[in-house]
């Protein structure tokens, strides 16, 4: 039996950011579609382009790389 979510459970498993390449603690950021990171700005930033490049949903980000990939959400909620 092949499960769906393998391949995103071996990138955890891996634990490395997937955006700057630190080790430890990292989770997923996750998003509904490819097509909202059209909204993220251009040129695209350092975790669109992870995601844009693999085609990808989801990226496994460290702490800091998660809270900043929030933190310039939050600062478009504002501006748009």
């Amino acid at each position: 039996m092949d499960y769906p979510h393998k391949e995103l459970i071996t990138r955890l498993l891996t634990d490395t950011c997937e955006i700057c390449g630190a080790t430890g603690d990292v989770q997923v950021h996750h998003i509904r579609a490819l097509a909202n990171l059209a909204h993220a700005g251009w040129p695209p930033s350092d975790w669109t382009r992870v995601m844009l490049d693999r085609r990808r949903k989801t990226v496994v980000a460290c702490d800091a790389c998660h809270d900043r990939i929030h933190a310039a959400q939050a600062a478009r909620s504002f501006t748009s």
